[in-house]
């Protein structure tokens, strides 16, 4: 049974929700209304997409978490009302694309009906709040899965975190290892043990775009129980410091370089103690209540259940989509479908195979556009590799792209085509695949695909004489800090960049070097060089 203040969240999203699924209709047929429509449509996840006259819709995923009958439901909806795929985002959403105007206000009560709504999922708001797809699931920390629900029905109770001067990003990790989102978001909370007791580090003030930024450490430590004083805090200073009148400037990485980091943590500093003063201990007790609720839920789930071997340290597999996990006899398994697309054909024979299942699975949407499949028995794992023999267990093959200029209206290069060329040229070179990294391509300077925290990552742009794409590599994720994000390397012309993959996969091979090694030698420079311009320079 729903707790009451569950009941309570979800009667307010719905009010919030009726009013865009009514103005989605009424506009059809009165300007006014459309007008009023069109002010509020993206802080409700409403986008039109580029000039094919069509709109995306993007429902909310509570913790990333969605089982498979909405999987079949939502698949159902998009071959009914969009372009009949789904779309994995690299925020854990799902997104339904290609649906006409007048088939809107159809589609967003379908999605009430299973309690999917939109509110904050786009706009000036505060987005979906991230954590690792395997929290909970591997050897951790602690599971931050707890927190990251606190936080979105915090957000999700009143409108406080709509009408901000742009997006407001918060992010959880279960460890270090899996940090990096927490070290480039407006608020970001890293588990941490420190002197026996359990925390967090808070991190803030980070961001990617044309101008992007590794978040500061705003608290070295906290309790569990402080996190909602902390995003009030960070968004209170945002609602009043941001800018408002220039939206390329909007985001808080902008008051941090404005003001210079000493001076932005004086003032985040202020507003945390205002917080404090004026919610007193009403935020510490709604967490330290909810976290005793989850934990005592999620103790229950897994009763009985032993570690497996060496104490539960979560261990991965060769192949590189299976997963074994800290409690004895449950694997994972990541299905990465080519760009993020779930067509009908594939999602369909996913979803019988998991239905048929005689034991309960979990499954997450993951911040690099895959389905993470969890409490798999191995024999069953395997039989789902089988089933996504269309999907590379190769990471190269894993790559991904921003949406591309034919839906989005910032766009200025239709990368998802430009990654398909690419590896379509290594459909036949699969031995050289193996040397090769995943690729992060971002048609613009929006960072969509996140070029600036991949292993190479490209940054499209338009020259006289054709398409380019910068080079970002050389970034450093793995420490207290975020020691850099990849720079801007070089420069190469899109035709010449499977020869330039080729040619590297080749020397990782005949060198016996990875890439990680090879990448920051100056030989990788001149190999940048030889197939466009590298921006490295002696000495």
């Amino acid at each position: 049974m729903k707790k009451l203040e569950e009941e309570i969240l979800e009667e307010k999203e719905k009010r919030s929700f009726l009013k865009i699924s009514e103005l989605s209709k009424d506009g059809l047929k009165n300007k006014e209304k459309e007008k009023e429509w069109n002010e509020i449509r993206t802080s409700y996840g409403i986008y039109t997409e580029g000039k094919r006259g069509t709109y995306m819709i993007r429902p909310r995923f509570l913790e990333g978490k969605i089982t498979t009958d909405k999987l079949e439901f939502l698949l159902k909806l998009a071959l009914k009302y969009g372009d009949g795929r789904l779309h994995l985002t690299t925020r854990q959403d799902i997104q339904l694309h290609g649906v006409k105007r007048e088939n809107i206000h159809k589609l967003l009560e379908k999605l009430s009906e299973k309690e999917y709504f939109t509110k904050a999922t786009g706009g000036n708001s505060a987005r979906a709040v991230i954590a690792p797809s395997s929290s909970g699931f591997e050897e951790e920390i602690f599971d931050v899965t707890p927190h990251n629900k606190i936080v979105t029905e915090h957000i999700l109770s009143s409108d406080d975190y709509m009408g901000l001067p742009r997006k407001y990003k918060i992010a959880f990790s279960n460890k270090e290892e899996n940090s990096t989102y927490v070290k480039i978001s407006d608020l970001g909370f890293l588990a941490v043990e420190k002197n026996g007791k359990k925390g967090f580090t808070v991190y803030g003030g980070g961001g990617l775009g044309p101008v992007s930024k590794e978040a500061m450490i705003l608290r070295d430590f906290i309790k569990e129980n402080e996190i909602l004083y902390h995003v009030r805090a960070m968004r209170n200073l945002f609602s009043e410091h941001g800018n408002r009148k220039v939206k390329a400037k909007a985001r808080i990485r902008y008051i941090v370089i404005n003001l210079g980091e000493e001076e932005f943590l004086n003032l985040y500093n202020k507003y945390l103690d205002e917080v404090h003063e004026n919610i007193g201990d009403e935020y510490k007790k709604i967490t330290e209540k909810k976290l005793i609720e989850e934990r005592e839920k999620i103790k229950k789930e897994n009763a009985g259940k032993r570690f497996s071997n060496n104490e539960g340290i979560f261990k991965k597999k060769t192949d590189y989509n299976l997963i074994k996990g800290k409690y004895e006899a449950e694997y994972g398994y990541y299905i990465r479908p080519e760009k993020g697309d779930i067509n009908q054909e594939i999602g369909k024979e996913i979803i019988s195979f998991l239905k048929k299942l005689n034991y309960e699975i979990e499954m997450r949407l993951t911040s690099n556009q895959e389905i993470f499949v969890r409490k798999l028995i191995k024999e069953d794992a395997l039989k789902l590799k089988k089933i996504n023999r269309k999907f590379s267990k190769k990471e190269f093959f894993n790559s991904y792209s921003c949406i591309g200029k034919s839906v989005c209206n910032l766009g200025i290069l239709d990368t998802p085509t430009i990654l398909d060329e690419i590896l379509k040229y290594f459909k036949n070179k699969q031995r050289l695949v193996d040397y090769l990294p995943k690729l992060n391509f971002s048609g613009c300077p929006n960072s969509c695909a996140a070029h600036q925290i991949g292993k190479l990552g490209f940054q499209g742009k338009l020259k006289k004489d054709g398409i380019y794409f910068n080079i970002f590599a050389r970034g450093e994720f793995r420490n207290r800090k975020i020691v850099k994000l990849n720079k801007n390397i070089g420069e190469i012309k899109s035709e010449q960049i499977p020869f330039f993959l080729e040619e590297l996969a080749t020397i990782l091979k005949n060198g016996n070097i990875s890439y990680e090694e090879y990448m920051k030698k100056n030989e990788f420079d001149d190999l940048i060089k030889k197939y466009g311009i590298s921006f490295f320079k002696e000495g």
